[in-house]
């Protein structure tokens, strides 16, 4: 099928368009193309070939229970578990069967593993869930501060609208999957423009919030209100671009230097934290997820508790973000209860959580950052 499309394309471009056009430019042409054509054929197939129509029904919920009992699921009380599958949703519960179900040949299978009850699945949707709510306050308190410290460093060193003076910003470079093509590519962002466009939607909103409306109000110059209003009503992802965009490293370096962390160590981590903070808010799995940015690695620490040997930890799984978490809030709230109310939380779950998904090392509750 490929080289049939292949011979058609080549066809085409052997036909002149310009009657200057000549028949061994033409065959250049049709080369270079086809070389091209091939490549996205290939990817094309290698990502379709094996694939099928998707032809299944939607279930009832006595359908979806016959369902699971069907592949070995234990169900002692059905209008139970009925009433969690009609509040909660089979897809989003079936993540939460996985560590249940039988694997052959590395593989998961249908079938669940003997033994296996509904409420170990629920159980692990709730401790979820809990997990969830729990580092998701931990990441509000550190946004929080974080917000403060851009607006308080930069206010005093550029003004209260340093967010107005583009001469600050230099454009930054993200690498991004590109679906159609199979490939990484870069692109350019402006993030000077970008949050300027922001702060105007925002200023202009019928849903101000009622200090931007006060501004706008009371004020005719500068158009923009002052940072510490202006910051206020960005999102998480704007105050990572906004440090990643700074075009000299000492601003970036008297941000960091709050949270104990260099410069680039504080960007990585981030990125990393806007992408828990959408998982969480977004309500996903999150116990056992792999971490798709994954946070640089800190070696050591003068000011605060780090972990003993960091380079043993596996920075894409749960448990170094959640030490990310615990080391950032020695700074921000000293007398957090986040490591106590954690621990208390793997225990209550200890049955149904593993802790080596999470990436939890053997030794992790005598580290000395896990002390409470």
């Amino acid at each position: 099928m490929i080289y049939v499309w292949g011979q058609m394309f080549l066809s085409w471009v052997y036909t002149p368009l310009t009657p200057d056009l000549s028949l061994k430019r033409c065959h250049t042409l049709a080369l270079m193309l086809l070389g091209i054509h091939e490549k996205l054929c290939t990817f094309v197939y290698n990502q379709y070939a094996c694939m099928e129509a998707y032809t299944k029904p939607p279930l009832t919920y006595a359908q979806q229970i016959d369902l699971l009992r069907s592949r070995g699921l234990i169900i002692p009380d059905e209008s139970r578990t009925e009433r969690h599958l009609s509040n909660i949703g089979y897809y989003r519960l079936s993540a939460y069967m996985h560590p249940y179900k039988q694997v052959k040949g590395g593989i998961i299978q249908d079938n669940f593993i003997p033994d296996t009850t509904w409420d170990m699945v629920y159980d692990l949707y709730v401790f979820d869930r809990k997990l969830r709510l729990l580092v998701f306050d931990a990441i509000e308190r550190l946004e929080v501060a974080i917000r403060t410290q851009i607006i308080y460093q930069l206010s005093h060193k550029y003004g209260s609208h340093w967010h107005d003076d583009c001469r600050i910003f230099k454009p930054i470079k993200k690498t991004y999957f590109d679906r159609r093509t199979g490939q990484k590519k870069e692109k350019e962002i402006d993030v000077y423009k970008d949050i300027q466009d922001h702060i105007q939607i925002q200023l202009h909103s019928n849903k101000a919030e009622v200090f931007i409306r006060h501004y706008r109000s009371k004020y005719n110059s500068p158009e923009n209100p002052p940072s510490w209003m202006s910051v206020e009503v960005m999102y998480f992802n704007h105050l990572s671009l906004i440090c990643e965009a700074l075009k000299k490293r000492s601003d970036r370096k008297e941000i960091a230097d709050y949270f104990s962390l260099p410069p680039e160590i504080f960007l990585s981590w981030l990125h990393t934290i806007n992408y828990v903070r959408n998982v969480c808010a977004h309500h996903a799995r999150l116990w056992n997820r792999g971490l798709n940015i994954t946070p640089e690695v800190l070696k050591f620490s003068k000011k605060n508790v780090w972990i003993s040997n960091p380079d043993t930890v596996m920075r894409s799984k749960l448990y170094y973000f959640l030490c990310m978490l615990n080391y950032l809030l020695q700074t921000v709230n000293p007398t957090s209860t986040f490591k106590k109310r954690l621990k208390a939380l793997l225990d209550e779950y200890h049955e149904v959580v593993s802790l080596d998904a999470m990436g939890f090392p053997k030794e992790w509750a005598s580290e000395r950052l896990w002390e409470v």
